[in-house]
């Protein structure tokens, strides 16, 4: 696992809460750098504030392990 997984997921936050586009684009690109390489998105050019979202869905599946029901 990773070792920094809060911090990543603090910044996943930072950037779903930020309005600017630019902001959010740069935000995504440092918390994919950050990731280990096999874990990396790949992230289109042409970009939206829908794509973002989607890509941060995925980072957080692949950083937090699966929570199960077992009640």
């Amino acid at each position: 696992m990773i070792q920094n997984t809060r911090y990543l997921i603090s910044l996943v936050d930072k950037c779903r809460e930020e309005s600017d586009i630019g902001q959010r684009s740069n935000i995504l690109e440092f918390i994919n750098r950050l990731l280990p390489a096999e874990t990396r998105m790949r992230i289109p050019s042409l970009i939206t504030n829908s794509c973002i979202d989607n890509i941060l869905s995925a980072i957080e599946v692949r950083l937090l392990p699966p929570v199960y029901n077992l009640s």
